[in-house]
C-alpha cells in the first residue's frame, strides 16, 4: 500500500466516524486515527487493545478492589501512580503530545489526551467519565453532573476553590468561575479541541499541509462551521494559492449566516484584490 492509499484509508475512516451521531462515535480510535495519519506504522487496532489491557489489569488486581466499586482515588493512583501517566511540562507544544498512540507509550501528554486515557479506562471498566471543555485546560468528571472534577495533567482532584484558581492563572486574576465552564464535552468537541491543539502548532510552524489536515478534519466534524472555512482560505494564502482562497472566502460571503464571518471573509477578499493589484 502506497503511502497515498495508507492516508485515504485513514482519512475514509475519519469521515465514517465523523458522520456518527455523538453518542455513537469510538472517542479512542477517531483520536488514534488523527495520530495515524501524522506518523507512519501506527496499528489502531493495537492501541485499542492496549487500552483493554489498561482496563483488565486494573479489574485483576486485587489491591484496587472493594465492596463499593472503584473509588476515585484508587483509579486516579492506578493512572498516575502504578502506570505513570503525568503530564508533559518540559515539552507540552510538542504534537506528539496530541498523539494517543505516544501518550500511550511513552506515559505523558497534555490535559486533553490525558483526559482520554481516563475517558477510555472509565468506559471499559463501565465507569461514568467524561470531558469538560474547561477554558485552557481540559478537564474530567467522574458521575452526574455534581461527581468529582480531575485534572488529568497533575492526576488530582480539584474542588471549585482549585478550578477558580485555575482559571485565573489561565484567564488572569479577575476571571470569575461560570457553570458553563462545567459543561459536557462530547466526543465531538473533544476531537475539534485535539485538532484545534494540533493546528495552533502546526500554524506557528508554519506547517500549511498539517494545518490543513487539521481543518479538513474538523470540517468533517462541523461542516456547517463557518469559522473553519475561514481558516482554510488564510491556508490557501499562505500556501500562495490566491485563487482558491478568493474562491473559499467568495463562498464563505455567500452562504454565511453569522455577519462577523461575513465581515472577516470580505475583509479577506478585499486585502487580496488589494495584494493583487499592487502586485500587477
Amino acid at each position: 500500500m502506497t503511502e497515498s492509499d495508507r492516508q485515504s484509508k485513514i482519512r475514509a475512516r475519519f469521515t465514517e466516524i465523523a458522520a456518527l451521531p455523538d453518542d455513537d462515535i469510538p472517542l479512542d480510535e477517531a483520536a488514534l486515527l488523527i495520530a495515524a495519519e501524522a506518523e507512519e506504522d501506527i496499528d489502531v487496532d493495537h492501541y485499542l487493545g492496549e487500552l483493554d489491557k489498561l482496563a483488565i489489569a486494573f479489574k485483576q488486581d486485587q489491591r484496587f478492589k472493594t465492596d463499593f466499586g472503584v473509588p476515585l482515588p484508587t483509579l486516579l493512583t492506578y493512572i498516575h501512580s502504578e502506570l505513570g501517566f503525568s503530564g508533559n511540562i518540559n515539552e507540552y507544544y510538542d504534537p506528539a503530545n496530541s498523539y494517543l498512540n505516544r501518550v500511550i507509550d511513552y506515559r505523558t501528554g497534555i490535559p486533553i489526551s490525558l483526559a482520554l486515557i481516563h475517558i477510555a479506562i472509565g468506559n471499559r471498566l463501565h465507569i461514568p467519565v467524561g470531558g469538560i471543555s474547561f477554558p485552557g485546560h481540559f478537564l474530567v468528571r467522574y458521575g452526574g453532573h455534581n461527581s468529582a472534577i480531575v485534572d488529568p495533567f497533575s492526576g488530582r482532584e480539584l474542588s471549585k476553590a482549585d478550578c477558580q484558581t485555575l482559571l485565573r492563572q489561565i484567564a488572569g486574576p479577575k476571571a470569575t468561575l461560570r457553570d458553563e465552564y462545567f459543561n459536557p464535552a462530547s466526543p465531538r468537541d473533544v476531537l475539534i479541541r485535539m485538532l484545534d491543539n494540533l493546528k495552533q502548532i502546526f500554524w506557528r510552524e508554519r506547517s500549511w499541509d498539517q494545518s490543513k489536515a487539521c481543518i479538513d478534519r474538523q470540517l468533517l466534524l462541523f461542516p456547517d462551521q463557518e469559522e473553519f472555512n475561514i481558516q482554510l482560505g488564510a491556508v490557501y494564502e499562505m500556501q500562495g494559492n490566491t485563487s482558491l482562497a478568493q474562491y473559499t472566502y467568495t463562498e464563505v460571503l455567500r452562504g454565511a449566516s453569522d455577519d462577523q464571518v461575513r465581515d472577516l471573509a470580505s475583509k479577506r477578499l478585499l486585502a487580496l484584490e488589494s495584494r493583487s493589484k499592487t502586485i500587477h
